[in-house]
C-alpha cells in the first residue's frame, strides 16, 4: 500500500517493523500494564522497541529504569517509539492547491479562477445571522432534552478525575440518571386507592396439557420485579412447552426450568435477580394454589417457580410470593393426582405449560404512558414558536385597555358620544366645538359606554 517505503522514502523490510504487544483489563480495555490505567485520547503512549510491549509514558520514564518491566530486557532512549501524544501535537500544515496542466500553461486565468472560487465558497460558508432565541424557547428545548428519568445529581465523574490519577479527565459535569426500570417499580407499588388495585395487577392464562388452563392473578403491586421478569418470559415464548418438573403430592408442583432438570432457567436480565418477600404489604404461603418463585438461596431467582398445594408459613422470608390461582382449580386438583416416577418427585406423566396468554400487563400501560408522555414534550416543543406568536398577539393590549397596532378605519366612526363627527386620522378639533355640539341622545350614548366593562392588559411596553 506505501509501496514498502518508511515516511522519508527509505526502502523498508519486514524485519524492520515492530509488533506491538497491548494489554487489556477485564472489561476488555487497553491499560498500562505497570500502572493497570487505561488508555484513552490523553494518554502519552509509547512502545519500547526491543520488546514491542506498550507502556504510558509516566511508567516507563519513571519507574522502568531503564529495563523493560514486563519482559525484563533493557532499552535505551532511542528504543523508546512515541505512539500518542497528545500534548506535544504538531500543528497542522497549510494545504497545498493541487495544479493542472492548464493552469501551469495559463497561470492568470488559474488566479483568477481560484479567486472567484474562494470568494464565493467564503460567501457560501458564511452563515446567516440568526435571531436570538428567545429565553422561553430555550427552556423548553433544554426540558425537551433533558430525560424523563433524570435525577437531580451528578454522576461525580468529574469530581473524581480532579483528584484521582487513574480516571481520564472529565471537565463537564454528567447528569446522573435514575434506572428506568425502578422507577417502573416505583410506580407500580406505589399505595393506591383499593379501587385502582385491579389495575396494578396482571392477569394470565397458563394453558397445559392436562385438558384445561390455570388462570393466575399476578401481585405487580407486592413483588413488581419478579411479575415483570415472569411477564417478559412467557412474551418471549421461555415458557411454552416447559414442563412441571417437579411435583410433591400434598405440598407443591414446580416449573419454570426449559431443560426440565431442574437446574436451568435463567431471569429475563440473564442474571439472579432480588428476592422481594421482605418489601412492605408483600404477600405470604397462606393459602392453597399461591404462586412462588423458586430459588437457590437469597437473590438467586431465576425463571423457576412453583404452585403450592397448601399453606406453608415455613416458606415465608425464603420465597417471593407474586400470584395466586384465580381459576381452574379442577386443573391443579388433576396435576396432584398425577403419579410420580419411583423414588423420584418427576411426573410419571409429563405435565407441560402449553402456552401462557396474557390478558392484562400493567408495565405495558405505564410504557404506554411514559412514551404519551415523551410524544408531547416533543410536541409541545416543535409548537413553541407558534405558541409564542400567540401569546404576543394576545398582549398587544395597553394599560388602557386599548390593542396596540389596530388598523384605523377611513370612514366616520360608528357610535355615539364624543368624537362622533371626527374623521379617523385627521386634526383633533377644537375641544368648544366638540363639547358645544353634544346632545342630549349622545349623552346617553355616552354613559352606556361607560358601563361597558373595558378590556385590561399589560401589553408588551413596544409603544413607550
Amino acid at each position: 500500500e506505501h509501496n514498502n517505503t518508511d515516511p522519508k522514502g527509505n526502502p523498508l523490510k519486514p524485519s524492520d517493523l515492530v509488533a506491538l504487544n497491548y494489554h487489556r483489563n477485564s472489561k476488555n480495555q487497553l491499560h498500562d500494564p505497570v500502572s493497570f490505567k487505561t488508555f484513552s485520547e490523553h494518554s502519552h503512549i509509547v512502545a519500547i522497541k526491543t520488546t514491542g510491549n506498550v507502556f504510558l509514558a509516566d511508567s516507563v520514564g519513571k519507574l522502568a529504569g531503564g529495563r523493560d518491566l514486563v519482559s525484563d530486557v533493557p532499552f535505551t532512549r532511542a528504543d523508546i517509539i512515541t505512539l500518542q501524544n497528545p500534548h506535544e501535537a504538531p500543528a497542522p500544515a497549510p494545504p497545498v492547491p493541487r495544479t493542472t496542466a492548464s493552469a501551469e500553461q495559463n497561470p492568470t486565468a488559474s488566479s483568477s479562477k481560484a479567486s472567484k472560487s474562494t470568494s464565493a465558497d467564503a460567501s457560501k460558508k458564511q452563515p446567516a445571522a440568526e435571531p436570538p432565541a428567545s429565553s422561553a424557547l430555550a427552556k423548553a428545548r433544554k426540558a425537551a432534552a433533558q430525560p424523563y428519568n433524570a435525577s437531580p445529581y451528578s454522576t461525580g465523574a468529574a469530581g473524581a478525575s480532579l483528584t484521582s490519577t487513574s480516571l481520564d479527565p472529565l471537565t463537564k459535569g454528567e447528569m446522573a440518571l435514575y434506572d428506568e426500570e425502578e422507577l417502573m417499580y416505583e410506580d407500580i407499588s406505589r399505595e393506591r386507592k383499593e379501587k385502582d388495585r385491579i389495575k396494578r395487577r396482571a392477569y394470565v392464562r397458563m394453558v397445559t396439557n392436562m385438558g384445561g388452563s390455570l388462570n393466575l392473578e399476578l401481585f405487580c403491586d407486592k413483588a413488581p420485579k419478579t411479575c415483570y421478569n415472569f411477564l417478559m418470559l412467557a412474551r418471549e415464548g421461555k415458557y411454552d412447552d416447559c414442563p412441571f418438573h417437579r411435583l410433591i403430592p400434598g405440598f407443591m408442583i414446580q416449573g419454570g426450568d426449559p431443560t426440565g432438570t431442574g437446574r436451568g432457567g435463567q431471569s429475563y436480565w440473564g442474571t439472579p435477580f432480588r428476592d422481594e418477600y421482605d418489601l412492605k404489604n408483600a404477600e405470604k404461603h397462606t393459602e392453597r394454589g399461591v404462586l412462588s418463585m423458586a430459588n437457590k438461596g437469597a437473590a438467586t431467582n431465576g425463571s423457576q417457580f412453583f404452585i403450592i398445594f397448601r399453606a406453608t408459613p415455613h416458606l415465608d422470608g425464603k420465597h417471593t410470593v407474586f400470584g395466586k390461582l384465580v381459576g381452574g382449580e379442577e386443573i391443579l386438583a388433576a396435576m396432584e393426582a398425577t403419579p410420580v416416577q419411583p423414588g423420584t418427585d418427576k411426573p410419571a406423566k409429563p405435565i407441560k405449560i402449553t402456552e401462557v396468554i396474557i390478558y392484562q400487563d400493567p408495565f405495558e400501560d405505564y410504557k404506554k404512558r411514559v412514551a404519551n408522555k415523551i410524544q408531547k414534550q416533543a410536541d409541545s416543543l416543535s409548537g413553541s414558536k407558534a405558541g409564542q406568536s400567540g401569546e404576543k398577539a394576545k398582549d398587544q393590549v395597553n394599560w388602557f385597555g386599548e390593542k396596540i397596532g389596530a388598523s384605523k378605519s377611513t370612514g366616520l366612526t360608528s357610535g355615539g358620544g364624543v368624537g362622533k363627527y371626527l374623521k379617523s386620522g385627521g386634526p383633533p378639533p377644537p375641544a368648544s366645538s366638540t363639547v358645544g355640539k353634544r346632545g342630549a341622545g349622545e349623552i346617553g350614548s355616552g354613559v352606556d359606554d361607560k358601563k361597558k366593562k373595558r378590556k385590561m392588559g399589560f401589553g408588551d411596553f413596544e409603544s413607550w
